[in-house]
């Protein structure tokens, strides 16, 4: 029995990249590994659609973080749990009665120098993530494509090892702001990747792309036929929308305008003591303020049209086409980062890229 016992609780350390566990003191959260399993932890099913049995584990792993898994397993393997649960056990019994964690290690060590049941896990880890990555040919992708396959790859290391945590309280938020009417600057409260993109959100890029396609056909509309795919329209992006975005960039403008103005005004009187520059300064303002304007006014009477003019010098169409090859690359690059991110809401995917994911 106790061999019998050993054999299942390595084929589930094996396979599943179980925790061995340990046994916890009485101020300790009850939390188990695989030796420390209890009758409660494990259950056995039947499944009479497909016929194969399965054996279904709901506990607590480490950092109390719940781990549930219906695994479809051998006869021999049912016929074991089905054993060791039986003689009479109640479900606060230990599963493996007959095995401990030390004793465990000190059979694998006998096989192999520094071999330990936490080896196992590792060597799980790190052969997924290698596997998976392989399935992917990277030679040509985007360095937003590769992050996202290395991070799907660690994701699933991250399920096999049970690395979860619990979703952000402000992740809907965040990811509706994504794709929110404004744009927004990041703050240092933010997630990491999100540092490094404060640009436009969604919908903001799909309105700049549109209005690249709207000058490219300006500029040369006989690039319609050479393009029906530039003919299409932007998903989103209606007329309301349209109006009430470009007067929210008509007021950030204006803001940053005047913060600019205002600071630069401040370092003026504190470098000389007076305020004959401000006058001068204002002036200034005041004309910018009127550009702008005047900038977004020439927008207002477009809305509707497939026309724009380039008001930052002159562009050739082949320019044009670039830019918005650029932005539908930007656009891509961005959706990627809000699929990775939706993707891993509960997954905690440090402790597998620090412990397990070896680059040797």
């Amino acid at each position: 029995m106790a061999e019998r016992q050993r054999a299942t609780a390595m084929y589930f350390i094996d396979v599943l990249a179980l925790r061995a566990g340990n046994e916890k003191g009485e101020d300790e959260a009850d939390t188990v590994g695989c030796c420390s399993l209890r009758c409660e932890h494990v259950t056995l099913e039947r499944d009479a659609t497909d016929g194969f049995e399965y054996v279904i584990f709901d506990f607590l792993g480490k950092d109390s973080i719940r781990y549930y898994n219906r695994v479809k397993v051998s006869a021999q393997v049912f016929k074991n749990i089905r054993l060791f649960k039986g003689d009479g056990k109640t479900d606060e019994d230990a599963l493996f009665d007959r095995v401990n964690t030390s004793g465990l290690n000190k059979h694998l060590a006998s096989y192999m120098k520094g071999l330990t049941a936490k080896v196992f896990r590792t060597y799980n880890a790190s052969t997924t993530f290698q596997t998976l990555l392989n399935e992917h040919d990277l030679h040509n992708a985007t360095v937003h494509e590769k992050i996202a396959r290395y991070t799907d790859a660690n994701r699933e290391v991250a399920i096999l090892c049970n690395h979860q945590r619990a979703a952000p309280k402000t992740h809907d938020a965040t990811m509706d702001k994504l794709n929110e009417k404004v744009r927004f600057t990041c703050r240092v409260a933010c997630e990491e990747w999100l540092l490094t993109f404060s640009v436009p959100q969604l919908r903001g890029m799909k309105y700049d792309r549109m209005k690249l396609r709207h000058a490219l056909f300006t500029i040369e509309p006989k690039l319609k036929k050479k393009h029906p795919d530039l003919v299409e329209l932007e998903s989103d992006i209606e007329d309301g929308w349209i109006a009430e975005y470009e007067e929210s960039q008509r007021k950030l403008a204006i803001e940053k305008a005047q913060k600019a103005f205002e600071k630069a005004a401040a370092k003026a009187e504190e470098e000389d003591g007076t305020k004959k520059k401000k006058n001068k300064d204002q002036d200034e303002l005041t004309v910018k303020i009127e550009a702008i304007n005047e900038e977004y006014d020439a927008l207002k009477k477009e809305r509707g049209k497939d026309k724009h003019e380039l008001r930052r010098g002159k562009k050739t169409s082949e320019a044009v086409l670039a830019q918005i090859e650029k932005q539908d690359a930007k656009i891509k690059a961005f959706k990627v980062q809000m699929n990775v991110r939706e993707d891993n809401k509960t997954v905690s995917l440090g402790t597998s890229k620090i412990n397990y994911l070896d680059p040797r």
